[in-house]
Protein backbone atom coordinates (compact mmCIF):
# COMPACT_ATOMS: atom_id res chain seq x y z
CA UNK A 1 0.00 0.00 0.00
CA UNK A 2 1.12 3.58 -0.69
CA UNK A 3 -0.07 6.99 0.00
CA UNK A 4 0.26 10.45 -2.17
CA UNK A 5 0.24 13.83 -0.99
CA UNK A 6 -2.98 14.19 -2.87
CA UNK A 7 -4.88 11.58 -0.63
CA UNK A 8 -4.12 13.73 2.26
CA UNK A 9 -6.64 16.09 3.33
CA UNK A 10 -7.47 18.67 6.46
CA UNK A 11 -5.41 18.92 9.20
CA UNK A 12 -3.20 16.34 8.22
CA UNK A 13 -2.29 17.69 5.33
CA UNK A 14 -1.00 20.93 7.81
CA UNK A 15 0.90 18.37 9.74
CA UNK A 16 2.72 16.26 6.64
CA UNK A 17 6.10 15.95 6.93
CA UNK A 18 8.09 18.52 4.72
CA UNK A 19 11.86 16.41 5.73
CA UNK A 20 12.87 12.97 4.57
CA UNK A 21 9.21 13.22 3.13
CA UNK A 22 9.46 10.64 -0.78
CA UNK A 23 6.32 12.25 -1.93
CA UNK A 24 6.76 15.99 -0.94
CA UNK A 25 10.34 16.61 -2.73
CA UNK A 26 11.95 19.77 -1.54
CA UNK A 27 15.44 18.72 -3.02
CA UNK A 28 17.25 21.89 -1.16
CA UNK A 29 15.74 20.38 2.53
CA UNK A 30 17.63 17.49 1.59
CA UNK A 31 21.51 19.50 2.76
CA UNK A 32 22.42 18.44 6.07
CA UNK A 33 22.97 21.80 7.03
CA UNK A 34 19.56 22.97 5.48
CA UNK A 35 17.61 20.20 6.81
CA UNK A 36 19.60 21.21 10.60
CA UNK A 37 18.62 24.68 10.20
CA UNK A 38 14.65 24.15 9.93
CA UNK A 39 14.99 21.82 12.55
CA UNK A 40 16.30 24.30 14.97
CA UNK A 41 13.71 26.94 14.09
CA UNK A 42 10.99 24.05 14.01
CA UNK A 43 10.09 24.24 10.87
CA UNK A 44 9.41 20.75 10.25
CA UNK A 45 5.71 20.48 8.69
CA UNK A 46 4.14 22.09 5.58
CA UNK A 47 2.08 24.13 8.60
CA UNK A 48 5.16 25.37 9.67
CA UNK A 49 5.35 27.69 6.77
CA UNK A 50 1.95 29.54 6.95
CA UNK A 51 1.91 32.61 8.81
CA UNK A 52 -1.75 32.77 10.10
CA UNK A 53 -1.24 36.46 11.03
CA UNK A 54 -0.61 37.49 7.92
CA UNK A 55 -2.58 35.17 6.06
CA UNK A 56 -0.02 34.22 3.42
CA UNK A 57 3.20 32.06 3.43
CA UNK A 58 5.97 32.64 5.74
CA UNK A 59 8.12 35.73 4.35
CA UNK A 60 11.51 34.38 3.55
CA UNK A 61 13.15 37.34 5.86
CA UNK A 62 11.28 35.90 8.56
CA UNK A 63 12.26 32.30 8.29
CA UNK A 64 15.42 33.32 7.57
CA UNK A 65 15.92 35.31 10.78
CA UNK A 66 14.53 31.51 12.69
CA UNK A 67 16.92 29.35 10.51
CA UNK A 68 19.95 32.17 11.56
CA UNK A 69 20.46 32.73 8.02
CA UNK A 70 21.95 36.03 6.99
CA UNK A 71 20.66 35.69 3.74
CA UNK A 72 16.73 35.04 2.52
CA UNK A 73 17.73 32.99 -1.03
CA UNK A 74 17.81 29.56 0.96
CA UNK A 75 14.34 29.95 2.86
CA UNK A 76 12.83 31.00 -0.42
CA UNK A 77 13.93 27.86 -2.16
CA UNK A 78 12.71 26.06 0.34
CA UNK A 79 8.97 27.84 -0.38
CA UNK A 80 9.10 27.57 -3.79
CA UNK A 81 10.04 24.12 -3.74
CA UNK A 82 7.71 23.20 -1.62
CA UNK A 83 4.68 24.57 -3.18
CA UNK A 84 6.03 23.05 -6.00
CA UNK A 85 5.82 19.88 -4.89
CA UNK A 86 2.14 20.41 -3.40
CA UNK A 87 -1.23 18.96 -5.95
CA UNK A 88 -3.12 21.77 -6.78
CA UNK A 89 -5.74 20.35 -4.49
CA UNK A 90 -3.41 20.80 -1.42
CA UNK A 91 -2.79 24.11 -2.85
CA UNK A 92 -6.14 25.22 -2.42
CA UNK A 93 -7.02 23.98 0.71
CA UNK A 94 -4.23 25.47 2.04
CA UNK A 95 -5.50 29.15 0.39
CA UNK A 96 -8.49 28.28 2.18
CA UNK A 97 -7.26 27.78 5.42
CA UNK A 98 -5.00 30.72 5.31
CA UNK A 99 -7.82 32.99 4.19
CA UNK A 100 -9.94 31.96 7.29
CA UNK A 101 -6.98 31.47 9.83
CA UNK A 102 -8.00 27.84 10.72
CA UNK A 103 -7.57 25.41 11.13
CA UNK A 104 -4.28 25.64 12.63
CA UNK A 105 -1.87 22.32 12.35
CA UNK A 106 -1.30 20.74 16.33
CA UNK A 107 1.13 22.02 18.57
CA UNK A 108 3.61 19.31 18.67
CA UNK A 109 6.44 19.56 20.97
CA UNK A 110 10.15 19.61 19.16
CA UNK A 111 12.58 16.75 19.89
CA UNK A 112 13.97 16.30 22.99
CA UNK A 113 18.08 17.68 24.21
CA UNK A 114 19.77 14.40 23.61
CA UNK A 115 23.29 14.47 24.55
CA UNK A 116 25.30 11.92 23.36
CA UNK A 117 29.27 10.97 24.56
CA UNK A 118 31.57 7.95 25.98
CA UNK A 119 30.43 6.03 29.10
CA UNK A 120 33.59 5.45 31.05
CA UNK A 121 33.82 1.63 31.34
CA UNK A 122 36.73 -0.38 33.14
CA UNK A 123 39.29 -2.01 30.84
CA UNK A 124 40.47 -5.07 31.03
CA UNK A 125 44.01 -4.33 30.91
CA UNK A 126 46.47 -1.32 32.07
CA UNK A 127 45.62 1.54 29.85
CA UNK A 128 49.02 3.17 28.42
CA UNK A 129 49.80 6.20 29.39
CA UNK A 130 49.78 7.98 26.35
CA UNK A 131 47.08 6.15 25.16
CA UNK A 132 45.24 6.15 21.39
CA UNK A 133 42.19 5.78 22.83
CA UNK A 134 40.02 9.20 22.87
CA UNK A 135 37.05 9.00 25.31
CA UNK A 136 38.86 10.83 27.69
CA UNK A 137 38.75 13.89 25.72
CA UNK A 138 35.33 13.61 24.34
CA UNK A 139 32.75 15.62 26.04
CA UNK A 140 28.54 14.90 25.61
CA UNK A 141 27.30 17.07 22.91
CA UNK A 142 24.08 17.56 21.70
CA UNK A 143 23.29 14.58 19.31
CA UNK A 144 21.01 17.05 17.15
CA UNK A 145 23.71 19.50 16.24
CA UNK A 146 26.72 17.36 16.66
CA UNK A 147 29.68 17.08 13.78
CA UNK A 148 29.45 14.24 11.63
CA UNK A 149 33.25 13.31 12.75
CA UNK A 150 32.82 13.85 16.13
CA UNK A 151 29.87 10.93 16.24
CA UNK A 152 32.07 9.09 13.51
CA UNK A 153 35.19 9.52 16.75
CA UNK A 154 32.66 8.62 19.32
CA UNK A 155 31.34 5.40 17.54
CA UNK A 156 35.00 3.88 16.48
CA UNK A 157 36.65 4.70 19.66
CA UNK A 158 33.74 3.01 21.92
CA UNK A 159 33.71 -0.04 19.50
CA UNK A 160 37.59 -0.73 19.98
CA UNK A 161 37.91 0.86 23.62
CA UNK A 162 39.56 -2.20 24.98
CA UNK A 163 42.01 -2.19 22.55
CA UNK A 164 42.45 1.38 21.89
CA UNK A 165 42.97 2.08 25.84
CA UNK A 166 46.23 -0.16 26.02
CA UNK A 167 47.61 1.14 22.88
CA UNK A 168 50.07 3.98 22.68
CA UNK A 169 48.71 6.77 20.11
CA UNK A 170 51.91 5.96 18.02
CA UNK A 171 54.91 3.45 17.98
CA UNK A 172 57.48 6.77 18.22
CA UNK A 173 56.39 6.43 21.74
CA UNK A 174 58.21 3.19 22.04
CA UNK A 175 61.14 3.73 20.08
CA UNK A 176 61.67 7.52 21.44
CA UNK A 177 62.91 8.66 24.69
CA UNK A 178 59.85 9.92 27.19
CA UNK A 179 60.55 13.66 26.99
CA UNK A 180 58.02 16.83 29.11
CA UNK A 181 56.03 18.19 26.75
CA UNK A 182 56.47 16.58 23.55
CA UNK A 183 53.88 14.87 22.25
CA UNK A 184 52.61 14.31 18.41
CA UNK A 185 51.19 17.42 16.56
CA UNK A 186 48.57 15.69 14.31
CA UNK A 187 46.88 18.61 13.31
CA UNK A 188 50.32 20.04 11.91
CA UNK A 189 50.98 17.34 9.45
CA UNK A 190 48.83 19.31 7.24
CA UNK A 191 48.81 22.77 6.29
CA UNK A 192 48.01 25.29 3.25
CA UNK A 193 51.82 24.61 2.82
CA UNK A 194 52.26 20.84 2.78
CA UNK A 195 50.74 19.38 -0.33
CA UNK A 196 48.35 16.31 0.47
CA UNK A 197 50.58 13.22 -0.52
CA UNK A 198 52.97 14.85 1.45
CA UNK A 199 51.32 15.48 4.57
CA UNK A 200 50.12 11.53 3.87
CA UNK A 201 53.47 10.35 4.21
CA UNK A 202 53.90 12.27 7.29
CA UNK A 203 50.75 10.99 8.67
CA UNK A 204 52.16 7.37 7.69
CA UNK A 205 55.48 7.80 9.39
CA UNK A 206 54.12 9.12 12.60
CA UNK A 207 51.75 5.52 12.51
CA UNK A 208 54.64 3.64 12.01
CA UNK A 209 52.59 2.66 9.20
CA UNK A 210 55.71 2.60 6.07
CA UNK A 211 56.68 -0.67 4.44
CA UNK A 212 59.47 -2.15 6.59
CA UNK A 213 59.92 -5.48 4.64
CA UNK A 214 58.97 -7.51 7.61
CA UNK A 215 55.98 -9.15 6.30
CA UNK A 216 57.56 -9.82 2.46
CA UNK A 217 60.05 -11.64 4.65
CA UNK A 218 57.76 -14.69 5.37
CA UNK A 219 57.92 -15.48 1.91
CA UNK A 220 60.65 -14.18 -0.06
CA UNK A 221 64.46 -14.08 1.68
CA UNK A 222 64.47 -10.76 1.95
CA UNK A 223 67.42 -9.12 3.56
CA UNK A 224 67.06 -7.52 7.31
CA UNK A 225 69.91 -5.17 6.54
CA UNK A 226 70.17 -1.31 5.71
CA UNK A 227 70.69 -1.32 1.66
CA UNK A 228 72.39 1.74 2.61
CA UNK A 229 74.53 1.53 5.78
CA UNK A 230 74.48 -2.68 6.13
CA UNK A 231 73.14 -2.44 10.31
CA UNK A 232 69.30 -4.03 10.99
CA UNK A 233 67.28 -1.93 9.54
CA UNK A 234 64.43 -0.88 12.15
CA UNK A 235 61.97 2.03 12.09
CA UNK A 236 64.12 4.12 14.15
CA UNK A 237 67.02 3.40 11.95
CA UNK A 238 65.55 3.97 8.43
CA UNK A 239 64.12 7.50 9.64
CA UNK A 240 66.87 8.62 11.97
CA UNK A 241 69.75 6.71 12.57
CA UNK A 242 70.89 5.63 8.91
CA UNK A 243 74.37 7.07 8.23
CA UNK A 244 73.20 8.73 4.96
CA UNK A 245 70.96 11.00 7.03
CA UNK A 246 73.46 12.73 8.72
CA UNK A 247 73.73 15.46 5.96
CA UNK A 248 70.27 15.99 5.73
CA UNK A 249 70.08 16.53 9.48
CA UNK A 250 72.61 19.10 9.50
CA UNK A 251 71.02 20.96 7.05
CA UNK A 252 67.73 21.20 8.95
CA UNK A 253 69.67 21.60 12.02
CA UNK A 254 71.07 24.85 10.29
CA UNK A 255 67.82 25.75 8.98
CA UNK A 256 66.11 25.30 11.85
CA UNK A 257 68.53 27.21 14.03
CA UNK A 258 67.96 30.52 11.76
CA UNK A 259 64.08 30.16 13.09
CA UNK A 260 65.80 30.22 16.69
CA UNK A 261 64.47 26.05 16.96
CA UNK A 262 66.52 23.11 18.00
CA UNK A 263 66.43 20.00 15.68
CA UNK A 264 65.55 17.18 17.33
CA UNK A 265 64.38 13.36 16.55
CA UNK A 266 60.59 14.61 18.72
CA UNK A 267 60.63 17.39 16.43
CA UNK A 268 61.39 15.68 13.33
CA UNK A 269 58.99 13.14 14.19
CA UNK A 270 56.04 14.93 15.90
CA UNK A 271 56.02 17.92 14.31
CA UNK A 272 56.11 21.71 14.98
CA UNK A 273 53.03 22.89 16.96
CA UNK A 274 51.52 25.91 15.19
CA UNK A 275 51.10 28.96 17.31
CA UNK A 276 49.58 32.12 16.58
CA UNK A 277 51.68 34.54 17.45
CA UNK A 278 54.67 32.49 15.25
CA UNK A 279 52.15 31.12 12.52
CA UNK A 280 53.74 31.81 9.32
CA UNK A 281 56.98 30.50 10.57
CA UNK A 282 55.49 27.57 12.32
CA UNK A 283 54.18 26.35 8.91
CA UNK A 284 56.61 26.65 7.01
CA UNK A 285 59.36 24.53 9.48
CA UNK A 286 56.62 22.28 9.39
CA UNK A 287 56.94 22.24 5.93
CA UNK A 288 60.43 21.61 5.91
CA UNK A 289 59.85 18.89 7.94
CA UNK A 290 57.74 17.28 5.74
CA UNK A 291 59.82 17.82 2.61
CA UNK A 292 62.51 16.11 4.55
CA UNK A 293 60.61 12.94 5.68
CA UNK A 294 59.78 12.88 2.04
CA UNK A 295 62.70 12.94 0.92
CA UNK A 296 63.92 10.21 2.99
CA UNK A 297 61.02 7.85 1.96
CA UNK A 298 61.47 8.27 -1.67
CA UNK A 299 65.02 7.86 -1.86
CA UNK A 300 64.63 4.44 0.01
CA UNK A 301 62.21 3.55 -2.17
CA UNK A 302 64.22 4.16 -5.49
CA UNK A 303 66.99 2.34 -4.02
CA UNK A 304 64.83 -1.13 -3.06
CA UNK A 305 63.44 -0.74 -6.34
CA UNK A 306 66.20 0.00 -8.82
CA UNK A 307 69.59 -0.10 -7.14
CA UNK A 308 69.82 3.43 -7.52
CA UNK A 309 71.49 5.58 -4.94
CA UNK A 310 70.19 8.91 -3.98
CA UNK A 311 71.36 11.40 -1.83
CA UNK A 312 68.59 12.80 0.38
CA UNK A 313 70.00 15.73 1.05
CA UNK A 314 70.17 17.53 -2.57
CA UNK A 315 66.47 15.41 -3.08
CA UNK A 316 65.38 18.00 -0.24
CA UNK A 317 66.98 20.55 -1.38
CA UNK A 318 65.53 20.27 -4.86
CA UNK A 319 62.09 20.15 -3.65
CA UNK A 320 62.42 22.76 -1.57
CA UNK A 321 63.94 25.05 -4.60
CA UNK A 322 61.22 23.84 -6.60
CA UNK A 323 58.31 24.59 -4.48
CA UNK A 324 59.38 28.01 -3.91
CA UNK A 325 59.70 28.46 -7.53
CA UNK A 326 56.70 27.65 -8.37
CA UNK A 327 54.52 29.89 -5.60
CA UNK A 328 56.83 33.00 -6.88
CA UNK A 329 56.16 32.60 -10.24
CA UNK A 330 52.28 32.22 -9.35
CA UNK A 331 52.53 34.79 -6.83
CA UNK A 332 54.44 37.19 -9.31
CA UNK A 333 51.65 37.25 -12.19
CA UNK A 334 49.13 37.77 -9.62
CA UNK A 335 50.66 40.51 -8.20
CA UNK A 336 50.96 39.21 -4.67
CA UNK A 337 54.87 38.96 -3.98
CA UNK A 338 54.44 41.27 -0.66
CA UNK A 339 52.24 38.09 0.58
CA UNK A 340 54.92 35.68 -0.63
CA UNK A 341 57.56 37.43 1.09
CA UNK A 342 55.76 37.39 4.18
CA UNK A 343 55.48 33.66 4.34
CA UNK A 344 58.65 32.48 2.23
CA UNK A 345 61.30 34.88 2.69
CA UNK A 346 61.18 35.23 6.59
CA UNK A 347 64.52 36.49 7.86
CA UNK A 348 65.74 35.64 4.16
CA UNK A 349 66.38 31.82 5.59
CA UNK A 350 65.30 30.29 2.10
CA UNK A 351 64.97 32.55 -0.21
CA UNK A 352 64.50 36.67 -0.99
CA UNK A 353 62.93 39.48 -3.30
CA UNK A 354 65.07 42.00 -4.72
CA UNK A 355 63.51 45.10 -5.52
CA UNK A 356 63.52 44.33 -9.17
CA UNK A 357 61.00 41.66 -8.57
CA UNK A 358 63.23 38.84 -8.96
CA UNK A 359 63.78 35.51 -7.15
CA UNK A 360 67.34 34.70 -5.00
CA UNK A 361 67.28 31.37 -3.34
CA UNK A 362 69.44 31.07 -0.68
CA UNK A 363 69.29 27.24 0.18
Amino acid sequence: MTRSVAATEGVDLLAEPLLHNPQLRVQVAESRSVRQSLILAEVTRVGDLLDYDRGDWLDPLTLARRMGLSRPHIPRRVLQEAKAALPPAARAYLDRVLLKGTPRPPSTPGPPDLLIGPLPRRPNRPPHPFTASQLHELQPVCFQTAPRKHLYTLVLHTLHALTLVSRPETKWRDLLPPLEGEQPQWASLYSTLVPRPVGDISWRLLHGAVSMGTYLARFTPVPDTCPFCGVRKTLAQVYLECARLQPLFQLLTNLLLCFWLHFSPHLFIYALPICSLTKSQDLLVNLLLALAKTAIYKTRERRLADAVSCDCRAIFRSSVRSCIWAVFLWAASTDSLDAFEERWALSEVLCSVSPSGSLCLTL
